[in-house]
């Protein structure tokens, strides 16, 4: 893989180029509101961009300083706009221009939006302004069935006022031209700079409304499609009899005096008790005030709870006895004529229903769980095909036989090797390859044809040697296992059982390594570690340990010596 990665070097490196360009182009919705800024270069379009909306666009005092459309988006009567700012274009054929300006012309030739055509008049841009005109002359074509504006930008130094009659005069051709519409800024200032931007909406949106008014029509006239659908279901309630009814205002509402505070006959509000009683959180509202009795004087009056020990509201209406004994004559009338009997009997109805559905409802409910185990059961069992399904010999031979064809000597075969097979050994069939899985047990059950498949592969698993599977004579089998032990022998070394061992050795604790070494500490630390590596080392220790033992050393200069 890494030298194919290498041979494809250069087709990645392209790749990885083209990845990161797209990565760098704006995201352009051709489906949503759209203002489009386009001109001569250095007139002032990256800065009204910058100006309502997010985008971050670098802004120059020199030309071309935009090599690539910018989108920036804003929010204006709860709607999404997008801007796009495209690099400046010159006046000259359109074979002539590079690529930074066929930029702008594409822009402007295929996406669906509001041109804003941006003029400097005091021609601090490097360019005239007749040259200015001749490129909106030029370019017009482009902007069919599109909404243009001409928008003059850098008026706190030039305005179209400003001109002489001729440029003025050519001026406003261009405005007859077409429905093209002229707007004034100052970025510099941010003198209508949000009325510019606001005209531009309002038209584009209204645009955009009378095509959708305009699309769902018919060729009569009638309203159709989605809008058609919406106009159907909307009910304007008109008087009957077509009788025009005007809106009405009372008259105390039309000569009701305007709340005027330095007014001394003025109508006293609750805010004014509010501060002449102490002001907020220290005035507290009379609710007692609002009560409707016939002597106001009894407003501040106490009202007991009870009297005579009985509840002071139950004197509230002196009729309320009589009341009470005509309600409960009209109780026992409708429980005599059985009115609340019927009430019953619907309402149980209603809920036998409702428990009929319920029940409904809990067996489908538990037969999709049923058969969602059912199927989570066997997702992971191999399901039998019916080609491999066992067939009995009479099922097949009555099949055949419907079939209008002679199976006397399928019988007559099929019922020969059948007995074949019960007369022979399993050992004979091993030796002999195994002919017996071809014949066709016709007299045996399923639970026998199982148990002797399983038995003849066991008896097949047992009988074969996998080491001399493959091997054609003994040299080569003794040259196999000498090439095995060599392979071994890393992993012998390195004490692993094979390439898969990943075990690992017990490392040195933090107690053994770690506070300050000093020099009477050092070397008994020196002998733990190897005593420690002993331990993990093994039979390897204990033979390099007795070895010093014959040279006469001792544990603590084998120590030494291995470190």
């Amino acid at each position: 893989m890494a030298t194919i990665c290498k041979r494809l070097k250069d087709p990645l490196v392209y790749l990885e180029q083209v990845r990161q360009h797209l990565g760098r182009l704006p995201a352009v919705d051709p489906n949503t509101r759209t203002l489009l800024i386009c001109g001569y270069p250095n007139v002032g379009k990256s800065s009204f961009l910058r100006n309502i909306s997010r985008a971050d666009v670098d802004v120059q005092p020199y030309a071309f300083t935009t090599k690539s459309l910018f989108v920036g988006h804003f929010d204006y009567k709860m709607l999404r706009f997008q801007a796009i700012d495209t690099p400046g274009i010159l006046d000259h054929p359109l074979e002539e221009m590079n690529t930074i300006e066929m930029q702008s012309i594409t822009a402007i030739a295929h996406l669906r939006s509001a041109i804003l055509y941006f003029m400097d008049l005091s021609e601090q841009c490097g360019y005239s302004v007749s040259a200015q005109m001749a490129l909106f002359k030029s370019i017009k074509p482009l902007f069919a069935n599109k909404l243009v504006f001409i928008v003059i930008n850098k008026i706190d130094v030039m305005r179209p006022e400003d001109l002489d009659a001729d440029t003025q005069a050519e001026l406003q051709e261009l405005l007859k031209s077409g429905n093209v519409e002229m707007l004034q800024l100052s970025c510099t200032t941010t003198e209508g700079l949000m009325n510019v931007r606001n005209a531009a909406c309002d038209r584009l949106l209204a645009e955009r409304n009378a095509q959708k008014l305009k699309a769902g029509t018919n060729a009569s006239g009638e309203v159709t499609g989605r809008l058609g659908d919406v106009l159907r279901r909307i009910h304007v309630a008109q008087p009957i009899g077509g009788i025009l009814r005007e809106p009405f205002i009372p008259e105390a509402a039309l000569n009701k005096m305007k709340f005027d505070k330095d007014d001394p006959n003025r109508p006293k509000l609750m805010r004014d008790i509010e501060e002449e009683n102490g002001g907020p959180g220290v005035f507290n509202v009379n609710l007692k005030d609002n009560y409707l009795l016939a002597d106001d004087s009894w407003k501040q009056d106490k009202i007991p709870e009870t009297f005579n020990g009985r509840n002071v509201y139950d004197f509230i209406d002196p009729e309320i006895e009589a009341k009470l004994a005509a309600l409960e004559e009209e109780e026992e009338k409708l429980d005599g004529e059985g009115y609340y009997e019927e009430d019953e009997e619907l309402a149980d109805a209603a809920e036998e229903d409702i428990r009929y559905k319920a029940e409904l409802i809990r067996e489908k409910r538990q037969l999709i769980r049923n058969e969602n185990k059912m199927r989570k059961s066997l997702k992971n069992r191999a399901v039998i095909p019916r080609s491999k399904k066992a067939i009995s010999l009479n099922k097949l031979e009555t099949g055949l036989q419907n079939a209008g064809y002679d199976t006397t000597a399928i019988t007559a075969r099929a019922r020969s090797l059948s007995r074949q097979s019960r007369g022979r050994t399993r050992t004979e069939d091993t030796e002999e390859g195994g002919d017996n899985a071809d014949t066709m047990d016709v007299d045996a059950t399923p639970a026998e044809r199982l148990r002797r498949s399983v038995s003849t592969a066991r008896m097949r698993s047992q009988s074969t040697n996998r080491r001399i599977d493959g091997v054609t004579d003994g040299m080569a089998r003794t040259k196999a296992e000498r090439l095995a032990k060599l392979g071994q022998k890393k992993m012998n070394r390195m004490a692993r059982q094979g390439e898969a061992d990943r075990h690992q050795t017990a490392s040195i604790p933090k107690w053994l390594v770690a506070g300050k070494r000093g020099m009477g500490s050092t070397r008994s630390r020196v002998v733990v570690v190897g005593v420690y590596a002993c331990a993990a080392f093994g039979g390897v220790w204990r033979g390099l340990m007795g070895l010093m033992g014959l040279m006469g050393l001792d544990g603590g200069a084998l120590v030494e010596f291995d470190l």
